[in-house]
């Protein structure tokens, strides 16, 4: 099946530590052009036999101007996550099916709700990076849902909030994600598209009652992740 697949070839430049037991890789481009927010799926063969084991979907989490693919992700005991871990500079992943529509939408300055739980900030990370490099304004109330105070990307979106005001950021510890935690956070919601990112059966179930409420949502969503381990 893999042969049916445009294979692009992405080389390991460096990897690091976030917090807690999140890891970003870092990979050449080698020539791949994407918009903020979209996601493509990798390969790595030594993983196992089967899909199930050596292939996965990942947001890319870089914004296009930094000319590098991260894969930011939890690292979990699954034969793929262990594999990747053990990559070193100079060894190589496979990606196909570079897309998604989950992107800003530019309507004038209309801001927008950028909803993540844990793991989902990773498309938001590469938007606002993105944004910002462009000189554009960073329109956006961020609701950041984490489990614990290890919040990645902490550090860097209170200094892009830092020095754009119109951007503002609220990191929620431990609550439960829901359309009214949403409303309840941001009321303005109500009046604005929100972009819904994380946990896949979080993501479907708030998207509902989110339209239920007369919402535009988009959604992006992680396979394999719960609210236990997001």
């Amino acid at each position: 099946m893999n042969e049916e697949k445009k294979i692009t070839v992405l080389k390991l430049l460096s990897s690091h530590d976030e917090v807690g037991d999140v890891r970003t890789f870092v990979f050449d481009a080698n020539g791949l052009v994407w918009l903020a927010g979209q996601s493509q799926g990798y390969i790595l063969p030594q993983a196992g036999d089967s899909e199930a084991e050596n292939q996965r979907w990942f947001t890319i989490a870089s914004a296009p101007s930094e000319k590098v693919i991260h894969i930011a992700t939890r690292v979990s005991s699954s034969t793929f996550k262990q594999t990747l871990n053990t990559l070193k500079p100079g060894d190589s992943i496979q990606s196909y099916d570079l897309g998604g529509d989950f992107t800003w939408e530019e309507v004038s300055d209309v801001s927008v709700v950028l909803v993540a739980g844990g793991i989902g900030i990773t498309p938001f990370r590469s938007m606002l990076v993105e944004r910002a490099s462009q000189g554009k304004p960073l329109n956006a109330t961020v609701l950041y849902f984490n489990r614990t105070d290890a919040v990645p990307f902490r550090v860097e979106l209170e200094a892009l909030a830092a020095i754009h005001p119109e951007l503002h950021l609220h990191i929620i510890i431990g609550q439960h994600i829901s359309a009214e935690t949403i409303l309840a956070s941001e009321p303005q919601a109500q009046q604005r598209t929100v972009y819904i990112s994380g946990p896949e059966a979080m993501v479907e179930s708030v998207g509902t009652a989110l339209r239920n409420y007369g919402i535009s949502i988009k959604q992006d969503w992680f396979p394999g992740y719960t609210e236990k381990n997001y």
